[in-house]
């Protein structure tokens, strides 16, 4: 069963647009699928490799929901498919100490996470957007999306996630974006 999350408001300083505009602040890496691992490391007692087939069996999360840009605009009504990321650091067994997850990319790109975003059952590496596989310009094999964060946080082409305590701006954390990016708050920016 699809569900829709979000209500029907958009959130503040948005508008709303008809399709993705395609960012790659990095450049859009080509992937050999058959080479491509997803790795879980970090504050974990259990690492994990995971290939693409593995994550196509472990598909268990399913939901339709907006997608917000920092930049102010929004897709409406966009059915997500993949893992929910609360079962991947059950599976990994994370640590009680961890206090962000640290994503890292195959296009150098990374974000940062507070623990609480990533564990809410709605946020997932994907696999699928509108009952297709992603596209590579849409972060194919695997993305993040946390819909209550602003784009940046749900990185594409995802290669490493690590669970960690200690804070660690990434690429965008880097250039001043706050911290944790809730898109109903408007952290965009650090103050």
């Amino acid at each position: 069963m699809v569900i829709a999350i979000n209500e029907s408001k958009i959130p503040p300083g948005q508008s709303v647009i008809d399709h993705f505009i395609i960012y790659s602040a990095l450049g859009i890496p080509k992937v050999n699928i058959r080479q491509w691992k997803l790795k879980i490391g970090g504050l974990v007692k259990k690492k994990l490799i995971l290939g693409y087939s593995d994550l196509v069996r472990l598909i268990d999360t399913e939901y339709i929901a907006d997608f917000h840009c920092v930049i102010s605009w929004s897709v409406r009504n966009v059915k997500w498919r993949g893992i929910s990321i609360s079962r991947i650091a059950q599976m990994a067994e994370i640590k009680p100490e961890v206090k962000w997850l640290f994503v890292k990319c195959l296009d150098g790109y990374t974000t940062i996470i507070p623990i609480e975003d990533v564990l809410n059952p709605q946020s997932m590496v994907v696999l699928e957007i509108d009952n297709l596989p992603l596209k590579p310009e849409m972060g194919f094999p695997a993305r993040l999306f946390v819909p209550h964060l602003y784009g940046w946080k749900s990185a594409k082409w995802l290669s490493e996630l690590i669970f960690t305590k200690k804070y660690r701006s990434g690429y965008w954390e880097e250039r001043d974006y706050h911290k944790r990016g809730n898109v109903w708050l408007e952290e965009r920016f650090k103050d």
